[in-house]
């Protein structure tokens, strides 16, 4: 674990599922320059072959911006690891009176910390638990529950009731089982979005299917732009429940 660690980037390297998911055999310099990871048709590109627009294309900057940054200056960028787009919607979404669930925190947990009024946090690791506490110890106005969890009990949320809260994060681990916690968790007329919905592994499918099984007809909206510090284009898929 390091300060900028990311559970997107934890995600993608998780090993595959199950024998179904793509092979990620030794890629050429060539293919990783282009693709990223040997899974993609080109950084441009989602895993499921979805090409960014133009108004996509634009954040390119910013993502290799927070990079250098990084790189050279030590300098990480306070913005959730998620779409940029996908970003912009929540942000025009949540009401200071909102309460919110994340599965996996980090940059977000700062940002839903700044914006709403209760957020409930998981996570896994205990290294990274122990950085971030004191950064969300330091929101007065948000009512933060900090929840350091093992991957046994980390979908697990049963001392909260059923629709509780306004918008559910599906990030970190165990997609399949946090995605079904969060429609669980969430109100009706509530919000759940799920980042790296593209990724072709059988956990990321499976949730992604259960969001989109539990929406609202029509709600289903994908991001698709490019997030800090990683250079290769990211799917966000936000539904309404």
């Amino acid at each position: 674990t390091t300060f900028f660690r990311s559970d997107a980037a934890r995600v993608v390297r998780s090993p595959p599922v199950n024998d179904e998911a793509p092979s990620q055999a030794s890629p050429t310099f060539w293919s990783r320059l282009v693709t990223g990871d040997g899974l993609r048709r080109s950084r441009l590109h989602t895993y499921g072959g979805k090409r960014v627009d133009a108004g996509g294309l634009a954040y390119l900057p910013r993502a290799v911006w927070s990079l250098v940054a990084l790189k050279v200056g030590g300098h990480w960028t306070p913005s959730p690891w998620l779409s940029y787009r996908g970003v912009r919607e929540l942000d025009r979404l949540i009401r200071p009176d909102w309460k919110v669930l994340e599965f996996g925190s980090g940059m977000s947990s700062r940002f839903f910390a700044a914006r709403c009024a209760e957020l409930v946090s998981i996570e896994s690791d205990a290294d990274w638990y122990a950085r971030m506490r004191p950064q969300l110890e330091a929101f007065q106005r948000c009512k933060v529950d900090y929840r350091l969890l093992t991957e046994a009990d980390y979908a697990d949320l049963d001392d909260v009731p059923d629709a509780t809260f306004d918008l559910a994060l599906v990030d970190g681990l165990q997609y399949d089982r946090t995605a079904a916690t969060a429609v669980r968790k969430v109100r009706p007329g509530g919000f759940v979005y799920m980042d790296n919905s593209d990724i072709p592994y059988d956990e990321f499918r499976a949730g992604r299917q259960t969001l989109i099984d539990a929406a609202e007809p029509g709600s289903v909206r994908f991001f698709v732009d490019f997030s800090p510090f990683w250079l290769s284009v990211n799917e966000g898929m936000l539904v309404r429940v």
